[in-house]
């Protein structure tokens, strides 16, 4: 891990203790439209500061649950390397007892943590996307932010995609795609699952510093209800991913991912008591 020049509001236990763990993916690699994700994990943390670590919402503290800010993942390498080391990251804080919390970065950050992920046994991912990101390959490459959905579901046990608006055309008969009321029809109940909010899933009229915006989309609110679907269901971890701070003048996008942060650690891993 890199030194942090920040660390997520809140974020003051130690590994080992702490119920969640925040990790940094700075990765930018395959972008194909608006840039500034590698940016996106330091524009979250410092947007945190402004935010309560209280949910009112869902009745827990931030603080009392306990999470740590292990860092970022030093993405400075090549592709490959650079996904090992997103890999490696994610199962150590898995093997520590925490959840990942891992703030992209573009969204191929999904596939290694999800990868780490199901080394512990079967997985499913729910993925929040206005894009299917389903293409085989995309510019000649199989690993790609428009190809990690793909490249997921061929490790996961099952694949759900709420909020896709904005498809190739050549996965119009995919089971994968489902409306947010729809969702928990869909869980295979028991399997761990890992959840992926691809920010441009929400409209870009709440959240418009995104690299590849599309109109339309979940409002955050809704959003909210799906951590509420998700409660209490075995989630061990999650991805925010493809903000991108150059697009994002006024800080709302910022703000909304550390908000989505706040809430779903919240949500997802507030229902017990603090361990420790």
């Amino acid at each position: 891990m890199n030194m942090r020049p920040l660390r997520f509001v809140g974020a003051e236990a130690s590994l080992g203790v702490a119920r969640a763990a925040i990790v940094g993916a700075p990765l930018e690699r395959t972008v194909s439209f608006r840039g500034g994700p590698a940016h996106a994990p330091t524009a979250i943390r410092a947007a945190s500061a402004s935010l309560e670590t209280y949910s009112h919402i869902f009745q827990r503290d931030l603080v009392e649950l306990g999470v740590v800010d292990v860092g970022d993942v030093d993405c400075e390498a090549p592709l490959e390397e650079a996904l090992s080391r997103i890999q490696l990251a994610v199962h150590d804080v898995l093997g520590a007892g925490a959840a990942p919390v891992v703030l992209g970065g573009e969204h191929t950050i999904t596939l290694p943590s999800v990868q780490a992920a199901a080394r512990r046994g079967a997985l499913q991912l729910v993925a929040l996307d206005a894009h299917s990101d389903l293409r085989d390959t995309y510019r000649g490459e199989r690993i790609s932010h428009a190809t990690v959905l793909r490249r997921s579901s061929e490790v996961v046990r099952a694949l759900h995609i709420v909020g896709a608006r904005s498809l190739y055309g050549g996965e119009v008969d995919e089971p994968c795609f489902v409306a947010p009321e729809g969702l928990w029809r869909k869980l295979l109940p028991a399997v761990p699952i890992w959840l992926s909010i691809d920010l441009d899933a929400l409209d870009p009229g709440q959240c418009p510093g995104v690299t590849n915006p599309e109109p339309g989309g979940l409002g955050y609110l809704d959003v909210i209800e799906l951590l509420r679907l998700l409660r209490g269901k075995p989630v061990v971890g999650m991805d925010i991913v493809e903000l991108a701070p150059p697009f994002d003048p006024s800080g709302v996008s910022a703000i909304c991912a550390a908000k989505l942060a706040i809430e779903a650690v919240c949500a997802l891993w507030g229902a017990s008591p603090p361990r420790g």
